[in-house]
Formats: C-alpha cells, sequence, structure tokens
C-alpha cells in the first residue's frame, strides 16, 4: 500500500493554503501523518488490490468539509477533484463494501489518539489533568429526506416531540481528561406500536426501501443487525467493546434515559468492579431502601427534607444526600437536587459512595461534551449529511465525520484553539479563500478570449501587453499567492 502523498496531490492541497509560517494545508497533512491512516487500514485489512488504496481515498473524503462539499458528486464537479483522479465509482465501492470493518478502524484511531495524547502529555507535563477519565454515551436523531434509504423510517424527535424521517445514532465517546474521543456508534430505527403502519410508513413506501443481501460473516450484516435491537443492549455491548479494547473509564456517564438497572448492574460487573456509573435517573417509582423501608424518590424526599436539605452556594442548588441499596446492584449514593425552592426535583446516582455533591455534579457535568460534539459533528463535518440508500454507505459517512473530528480535536489539544468550531472554520475558510481565487482567475482568463475574439486579435499578445501595465501586474501578483503559479500558468497556457 502507498503513502497517502504518493497518490493523492498534496502539492494542489498545498497550493489553497496562505503563506504563513505553518499553513494550513501543512497542518492537515501533519494530521494525516500523525494518525497514520494507511498503517491503520492496513491492521484493519481494509485493503484494495487495484487501484487507489483504502487510506487515499478516506483522507479524501475526510476533507470534504472543509471543501464546503457534502457528496461525491460535488467533489468530482469542483475544482478539488484534481486530488485525485479516482472516478466517482470509486468512492462509491468503497463506502458500499460490506466487509470493510469501520468499527474497528474507529476504535483504532481512538487508541492512536491516546498514544499521540501521552506523547504530548510528555513533552509537557504542567498541562496534565486531573480529571476523570469517563466513557460518556448518549443518541442524537438524524434526520433524512430519502424515503428508499435502507431501514429508513420515523423517529421521535424529543425536542419537536413529533416523529420525523431519519435514525437515531446511539454514540459512545471516552473522556481522558482533556479531550473527548468518539470510540463506537450503532444506528436505530423505531419500530413503533402501530402495526398497521410500522416505522411511521405505509406498505408500499416500506417495500420501495434499498436493500440488499449480505454475507453473515460480513462487518456490514452486524452493523445492520443492531438498527433493530434496543439502545439498552446497544449501549451495553459498546461499553463492553470499549473496555475490552483498553478503554477502562473510572466513571460511566449517562442521561436518565439510559440510567435503567441493567445498564448499572453491567458497568459494576466490569473490571471487578473498579468502573462506576454516574447518572441523572428518572423520578420514577422504582424503589430503595432506606432504614428498612422500600420507597421511592419523591418519597426520599419527603422524608428527608425536613432534616438532610443543605445548600450548595456556589452551584446554588439545595440538595439532599443518602446512601440507600438499591434492588441487587448494592448501596448507592443518590443525590435529590434541585436549582430554587420552586424548580423540580432531580436525581443524580452514583454507585461512588465517596463522592461530594460537589464531585458528582463536576463530574456529571462531563458529559455535556458529548452534546459539544454533536453540535459540531452536524454543523461543520456533516455528520448525517449522507443521503445513500446503501447503509453501509450511512456507517461508512458516519465513522469517517467522527474520524475528522478526532483529528481536529487533537490538533485543537495540542495547537490550543478556544472551540473546534473555530479550528474548522479557519481550515474551511483556506480552502473557501482559493476556490474564489481560481475562479477569479478563469474568469480573467475567459473575458481576454471573449475580448480577442471579438476584436479579432491575438490573445497572447493581448495578455502580454495587459501584464505590463503596473496595476494589472501587482494586482494578479497578489492573487498567484493564494494558489501555485503552476496551476496559473497551465491555465495560462490553455487559454493561449
Amino acid at each position: 500500500m502507498q503513502n497517502i502523498e504518493d497518490k493523492i496531490k498534496i502539492g494542489h492541497i498545498k497550493s489553497i493554503a496562505t503563506k504563513d509560517k505553518l499553513a494550513i494545508s501543512d497542518k492537515l497533512i501533519d494530521l494525516f501523518r500523525m494518525f497514520n491512516i494507511s498503517a491503520l487500514c492496513l491492521k484493519n485489512n481494509m485493503i484494495k488490490f487495484k487501484g487507489y488504496s483504502v487510506s487515499d481515498i478516506i483522507s479524501v473524503l475526510t476533507l470534504f468539509p472543509f471543501m464546503a462539499l457534502s457528496t461525491v458528486n460535488s467533489f468530482m464537479l469542483s475544482r478539488f477533484k484534481q486530488l485525485i483522479d479516482a472516478q466517482k465509482d470509486t468512492f462509491f465501492r468503497l463506502k458500499n463494501n460490506e466487509y470493510y470493518n469501520w468499527r474497528n478502524l474507529l476504535l483504532l484511531c481512538g487508541k492512536r489518539f491516546n498514544k499521540l495524547n501521552a506523547r504530548h502529555d510528555d513533552h509537557h507535563a504542567d498541562e496534565s489533568s486531573d480529571e476523570p477519565q469517563c466513557l460518556i454515551f448518549d443518541d442524537s436523531l438524524l434526520r433524512k429526506v430519502g424515503m428508499k434509504i435502507e431501514f429508513i423510517g420515523k423517529v421521535f424527535d424529543h425536542v419537536t416531540k413529533d416523529w420525523v424521517l431519519g435514525f437515531k445514532l446511539l454514540l459512545l465517546a471516552f473522556w481522558d481528561g482533556n479531550s473527548l474521543i468518539p470510540l463506537d456508534f450503532s444506528y436505530h430505527a423505531e419500530k413503533g406500536n402501530n402495526k398497521k403502519y410500522p416505522f411511521g410508513l405505509l406498505k408500499r413506501q416500506l417495500t420501495k426501501r434499498f436493500s440488499k443481501p449480505r454475507s453473515n460473516d460480513a462487518a456490514g450484516y452486524k452493523r445492520a443487525q443492531e438498527v433493530f435491537v434496543d439502545k439498552i443492549s446497544n449501549a451495553i455491548a459498546l461499553i463492553k467493546r470499549a473496555v475490552k479494547h483498553g478503554f477502562v473509564p473510572d466513571y460511566v456517564l449517562c442521561d436518565s434515559w439510559f440510567s435503567v438497572k441493567k445498564l448499572i448492574k453491567t458497568v459494576r460487573q466490569l473490571k471487578k468492579g473498579i468502573i462506576h456509573f454516574l447518572g441523572m435517573v428518572k423520578m420514577d417509582k422504582r424503589r430503595y431502601e432506606y432504614q428498612g423501608q422500600q420507597l421511592n424518590a419523591k418519597e426520599l424526599i419527603k422524608k428527608l427534607k425536613p432534616t438532610m436539605m443543605k445548600r450548595a452556594k456556589k452551584l446554588k442548588a439545595y440538595y439532599i444526600e443518602v446512601v440507600v441499596n438499591y434492588s441487587d446492584i448494592g448501596p448507592v449514593k443518590l443525590f435529590l437536587t434541585r436549582f430554587s425552592k420552586r424548580s423540580k426535583w432531580r436525581l443524580i446516582l452514583s454507585t461512588d459512595l465517596n463522592l461530594s455533591f460537589q464531585q458528582a455534579m463536576k463530574i456529571y457535568n462531563i458529559r455535556w461534551t458529548i452534546e459539544v460534539l454533536f453540535k459540531d459533528c452536524k454543523q461543520h463535518l456533516n455528520l448525517g449529511k449522507c443521503q445513500s440508500n446503501d447503509f453501509d454507505a450511512q456507517i461508512a459517512d458516519t465513522t469517517i465525520s467522527l474520524l475528522a473530528y478526532m483529528m481536529l480535536s487533537f490538533h485543537k489539544k495540542i495547537h490550543s484553539y478556544t472551540t473546534l468550531g473555530a479550528l474548522f472554520a479557519q481550515y474551511r475558510d483556506e480552502f473557501i479563500e482559493a476556490t474564489v481565487a481560481e475562479k477569479l482567475w478563469q474568469l480573467f482568463i475567459t473575458l481576454q478570449l471573449t475580448i480577442a475574439e471579438i476584436l479579432e486579435i491575438d490573445c497572447t499578445k493581448m495578455i502580454r501587453v495587459i501584464f505590463q501595465l503596473p496595476e494589472v501586474n501587482n494586482m494578479f501578483k497578489s492573487l498567484s499567492k493564494i494558489f501555485f503559479e503552476d496551476n496559473c500558468s497551465i491555465e495560462f497556457k490553455k487559454a493561449a
């Protein structure tokens, strides 16, 4: 397998950067080198024996957001097509390949992130964090517009309280104390209880959905089966897989939807109980044993509020802290809290009995980082934008978005950018600036050809005369700084 620089025209990437001390394009290439996608693809057995290597194509696909592109077709029509001579079918075949293990590739990149992070911290000991390491998972809605997409259906949007066409993305990420690393995910459809309209679709709509046979030993087959598995079971599988690959956290964090007994019990059984659970819990009818009584959350508040309620001044919150027994899980610590005397009570459960209320709130707030990840990936990195009918392509596209996030997160860490969005904007703007510059150049050449044709004079001589004018010469010298002079001269010769 050849290195990315051997086949992709890296010079063309560099041509769209400004001539700062360290060009934006150089930083992007450095990221590809550091993560060594080529070696990771080889290790993951993602190999092509003809044409462009898998790593070459993945690298180009990863650059799409920085080019303000979201689809292969838009790439083929753009100036960035010169990055690689491959035709669009090359990209489609890679994304639709059921045998490529995208899950393992993301996990391998996560491990690579950890190694790079460890090296960076060794050289910057003062920047190391004492924060606990956490596994965080949550789901997010991915809207779609194609009724023929494989496994497509209507899912419930908890924000708008409505059913919309799309998938639910369940994502697991690892917080290392400084950065959030996306590790694994699964897609989910919701069949619903209406037998007449399963997945919220008419029978004729169901029959028109794309489908393809998959071999039972293909990675794509296993991903397709997960669509119909409940999210709690898949969340448990994601956690077990991450721990098996060496991502052993201090805490597993989640919101109230996932805080069920089955998941909490599983977390406590991993690694001989060294991993704790910390999450928001619904104020439902589940009961906890306190002083020989079985009480639910509301009954606990009524009993303990007069004598045990405290106020945390820094957090501006009232809280009740109590240790209870929860089913067969054993002792857990409950934090019943509200932020004013009129607001609703909320319940946080921790299996770590040594946590104080302030510590529990600080650690639980780390869970917010996964919400930021969803926002950044959707806004900047094309997460959920894929409209391919093939489910394997949907998995590939999401993986590539998360790979781009991972690379930007590491770059943000070592270069101290305030936000990932600011870093992305700087990358993208350099690409867009180059696109505008080239269009201006092409417009200039077209204008000269048109004038020369109307006046019936030699175009080459006319352009030479124009460039002898000091004002024009200086203007195009400034313009040529944005992209390769070689590229300009080629276009000039073609036009002449």
